[in-house]
């Protein structure tokens, strides 16, 4: 069989035969083993990053590190941070079986780590841990926001009222209304509900725009000496 190499002057990896030569191995973990030994020290590695330089998958570049793993090929260390807690994995590559070094080897007789690096954590997993814990935090803030205006709300609470039910008071409002139109509260409610069903209109406060609208009922009392029944504004008039 004729082979037909490549003048080598520049982007070639210098590296042991020592694991192609093992039949030990599978082709696909001497083909990851030499894909490892031919990457750049700054390259960062991980999981997805070496998928994504491959045809395999994850779930076959984890199975290849494994059988690096159990030949000697690869060994793996957990680092641990300042504060105790646990911290990446770091990875240490060898050219020849750092378990069972071959004394009749062509390389080193001592095998020399090659390749130590830390995984980088994955991305989308951490993307992940950040969104759950950012969920978790605004939750506990509106907990304890919530906890704290407890008191407030259980005054505050909000019904529906009129023959439409789309007037929206609290119990507050409602007993201002009581207070401040102890003779007719009921029939002021009853036609801001049916204003704002034929009309479609919506006011940010259902209590100001009664009072709003009883202001301009003694206005046009005062003007003309009757009370007005027409509670119907010009757009732009409402709250």
């Amino acid at each position: 069989m004729a082979v037909f190499r490549v003048e080598k002057d520049l982007n070639y990896t210098t590296m042991c035969n020592y694991h192609l030569r093992d039949q030990s191995l599978s082709l696909k973990a001497k083909g990851l083993l030499s894909m490892l030994l031919s990457l750049p020290d700054s390259w960062k590695y991980s999981v997805r990053g070496l998928a994504a330089i491959s045809r395999e998958g994850p779930d076959g570049i984890m199975a290849g590190l494994k059988e690096l793993e159990q030949r000697g090929y690869l060994e793996r260390h957990q680092t641990r941070q300042m504060n105790g807690r646990m911290g990446q994995i770091e990875y240490v590559i060898f050219e020849m079986p750092n378990k069972k070094p071959d004394p009749d080897s062509p390389c080193t007789e001592n095998p020399d780590p090659v390749k130590p690096y830390t995984e980088e954590p994955d991305p989308i997993k951490s993307a992940e841990i950040n969104k759950d814990k950012l969920n978790k935090d605004r939750l506990n803030k509106d907990l304890s926001n919530t906890d704290g205006r407890e008191g407030k709300k259980q005054n505050s609470l909000r019904h529906f009222y009129g023959m439409y039910k789309n007037v929206l008071l609290s119990d507050e409002d409602f007993e201002k209304l009581k207070a401040e139109f102890p003779r007719d509260f009921e029939r002021r409610i009853e036609r801001l509900s049916e204003y704002m069903e034929s009309s479609g209109k919506h006011y940010k406060s259902h209590l100001a725009t009664i009072r709003s609208w009883a202001r301009r009922d003694d206005r046009q009392e005062k003007k003309t000496g009757y009370s007005a029944e027409d509670y119907r504004y010009e757009e732009g008039e409402s709250l």
